[in-house]
């Protein structure tokens, strides 16, 4: 495959070519800032979609929900919602209506303020058992003569198992099934992608993981338990419960949006912490400061760096018209590192005085006189499991922190943060991560 060199010379001709190399899907950021300068809105007639890059244009359409909308169908047309997803029907099937409006607030509180804090012990636990098991792990080599110190692959020994682990855990699921339930997760967000096979497997896999929960939903609905899948059961809002559908959407979207996200997020955290040791000195002196790494993180290279719309009605942005049902893609991960609105975008630095690093700010992105990351979205599509999203990565990394001494990135070949390759769902993110430590 030509290379983005090949493809250009000229900077300002952005040929649609390049976002299809691995150049792009390793490192999209030079094409984004060349995107920002010559086309920050950017006809791609080989993907069908409209590129905007700069952080105000993405803000503006984000709050336009009179000529923009997330929705594809009409909620109450004859397209079957969730029967082209491996997550069958979720919020993300509805646009900014009522029906989106009902079925985001009917459980919403679960996952924020006080009742989030209840399940702090549950995410510490989890979080202190698998590092528990790694740890003997390493005493164990270490022990066999097979290493002289500690070594963990971060991704498949913790992260990606922890925050499914962590969500099985409210859901209110038995524990001997983390095994089948991290596997069926792998299964439904591989799915996700444009591929055919992965599809397929991942629609087996949804239909497995509902069989699965409809005996646990009847036994929560005649007996109710401290645990989300009895909110789901039972939660009502405006006289109307949740449909059996709309339930194992929810437990499918939690999975999938919450899972691959947080494990993700994660392993970026480290990645970027021991990429710029100074850094991780600071943090492993004041661990309070890992608040700053994720959020940094996020807007530095978060795991999501696309949220799409479609235009209602014909839309000009910089001198172009996006016609009537385009679909604009915003590219979240260009406008994190947006020139005009952070100094020095390209470094990695928590202690920048130029990004919000207070509570996600869901309605607006100015306070202070600062901006806050793009990662979580804005507005009426602000991520649902924000909160959440950043208890688990915080409070496991701390952990991480007091236990791994004196960690370094192992001397193996990574190719980094990346997208993950065609055709397979799941957002941007590291393969794996060996990390070396002290015992």
């Amino acid at each position: 495959m030509a290379s983005s060199q090949q493809l250009t010379a000229d900077p300002s001709l952005i040929e649609p070519g390049e976002f299809v190399t691995d150049e792009f899907r390793i490192n999209p950021f030079p094409i984004y800032k060349r995107l920002r300068e010559y086309e920050p809105a950017y006809q791609d007639k080989f993907q069908n979609r409209w590129i905007i890059s700069r952080y105000e244009d993405i803000w503006a359409i984000y709050k336009d929900n009179a000529r923009f909308t997330r929705a594809t169908y009409d909620p109450h047309g004859k397209h079957k919602f969730g029967s082209d997803s491996t997550m069958g029907f979720t919020l993300n099937d509805l646009g900014e209506g009522q029906d989106y409006i009902w079925l985001r607030g009917i459980v919403a509180g679960e996952f924020v303020g006080k009742r989030l804090e209840r399940r702090v012990p549950l995410i510490e636990r989890i979080a202190t058992k698998i590092i528990d098991d790694f740890m003997e792990k390493a005493r164990a080599d270490q022990k066999a003569g097979l290493r002289a110190g500690g070594q963990v692959e971060l991704v498949s020994q913790f992260s990606e198992r922890f925050p499914i682990r962590v969500i099985a855990g409210m859901l209110g699921l038995p524990e001997e099934d983390n095994d089948y339930f991290e596997a069926v997760y792998d299964r439904l967000f591989a799915g996700n992608g444009y591929g055919r096979a992965h599809f397929r497997r991942g629609v087996a896999a949804r239909d497995e993981l509902f069989a699965y929960l409809d005996p646990l939903f009847d036994e929560r609905i005649a007996e109710p338990r401290d645990d989300l899948l009895s909110v789901f059961c039972h939660a009502e809002k405006d006289g109307a419960k949740m449909t059996r559908d709309q339930m194992r959407g929810y437990v499918a979207l939690l999975l999938v949006g919450g899972g691959d996200t947080t494990h993700k997020a994660i392993d970026a955290m480290w990645w970027n912490l021991l990429r710029n040791y100074e850094q991780y000195e600071a943090v492993r002196e004041d661990p309070e400061l890992m608040d700053r790494v994720f959020t940094e993180m996020l807007r530095f290279d978060g795991s999501n760096h696309w949220q799409r719309r479609r235009t209602k009605v014909e839309v000009e942005i910089h001198g172009r018209v996006l016609p009537v049902g385009a679909t604009a893609w915003l590219g979240l991960g260009s406008g994190n590192r947006d020139e005009r609105i952070f100094k020095d975008p390209e470094s990695f630095n928590i202690f920048r005085d130029d990004l919000y690093f207070g509570k996600e700010l869901r309605t607006g992105y100015w306070k202070d006189g600062v901006a806050s990351h793009l990662g979580f979205g804005q507005e009426t599509h602000f991520c649902l499991g924000y909160a959440l999203a950043r208890q688990e990565s915080v409070i496991s990394s701390r952990i991480l922190l007091d236990r791994l001494k004196n960690p370094r990135l192992a001397d193996v070949p990574n190719e980094g943060i990346a997208f993950p390759p065609p055709g397979r769902g799941g957002v941007r993110g590291l393969q794996h991560l060996e990390i070396d430590f002290d015992l």
